[in-house]
């Protein structure tokens, strides 16, 4: 098994058939006739996998599930820091799922999720700072 399929940064394979032809150095139909995805369906292919995976974890689509969260009220309207005050009234634990299940209701869209998830990753390291004196 090669050790870079291991490795989660892309790295250039060594010499071998070019990129869109096959063994025999012919061209290879499906790929020589498909160019690479724009960012913009980057972007709209990684909102619809967290839309569908926010879906499935609290049982929207797929098998239901039993969801515990304390009920909060965001909208669509809402800016980043009024979601951010809505999640003060949610214990500390829950906040990256209350966004998720937002989510997942369609109660925010995938940008915002998106935006407050990776805001509460920052916040998170921050507080595991030592500040030294």
């Amino acid at each position: 098994m090669d050790d870079f399929m291991d490795d989660l940064v892309y790295k250039k394979r060594g010499k071998g058939p070019a990129l869109g032809s096959s063994a025999d150095g012919s061209p290879n139909s499906s790929s020589a006739n498909s160019p690479l995805p724009s960012f913009a369906q980057l972007q709209e292919k990684q909102r619809s996998e967290l839309i569908e995976m926010a879906q499935v974890r609290f049982g929207i689509k797929g098998s239901a599930v039993q969801i515990n969260l304390a009920p909060l009220q965001i909208h669509v309207g809402m800016t980043q820091k009024e979601i951010f005050k809505a999640l003060l009234d949610a214990p500390e634990a829950e906040h990256a799922d209350q966004v998720l299940y937002a989510l997942a209701k369609g109660e925010i869209d995938a940008d915002m999720a998106n935006q407050i998830l990776a805001s509460l990753a920052l916040l998170d390291k921050f507080k595991k700072i030592k500040i030294e004196s």
